[in-house]
């Protein structure tokens, strides 16, 4: 059963412009230490690699449909790759425990697919948020 679908583009114009007035402040503050670490590689050190992330937090937020400050923060909504390549969404902080409580209320765990992708200057993520058995 589908609990929440979320979807958001970016402009990587307007993001850029964001990141060269805030810098690593703006980056510290929205990205988790996965994120920034796996940055650091030279071929992952660009706008539409930050872009698609924030694309997906943004998406990920709306399919959880939470009200301002419910405990969600950027930070600890990460999106990585698993060794195929294919992103995941991993949860720490705050975050993890309130995605813990809506998981106790379904009886059930929360499977979430995400989807990425991008075309010059736009991004675009989709979240897709389901009830899987819980364990």
């Amino acid at each position: 059963m589908i609990i929440g679908i979320g979807t958001d583009i970016l402009n990587l114009e307007r993001l850029q412009k964001i990141i060269n007035k805030y810098d690593q402040k703006f980056i510290d503050r929205i990205y988790g230490k996965n994120e920034i670490q796996f940055s650091k590689n030279k071929l992952n050190n660009s706008i539409n690699y930050f872009g698609k992330r924030f694309s997906a937090k943004e998406a990920t937020w709306k399919a959880l449909s939470p009200s301002r400050g419910d405990g969600l923060f950027f930070r600890e909504i990460e999106i990585l790759n698993d060794i195929n390549g294919k992103p995941y969404l991993f949860f720490s902080g705050k975050t993890k425990i309130y995605i813990e409580k809506k998981e106790k209320n379904f009886k059930a765990k929360l499977k979430f697919d995400i989807s990425l992708s991008d075309d010059t200057p736009f991004v675009i993520a989709f979240v897709v948020i389901s009830l899987a058995p819980y364990v």
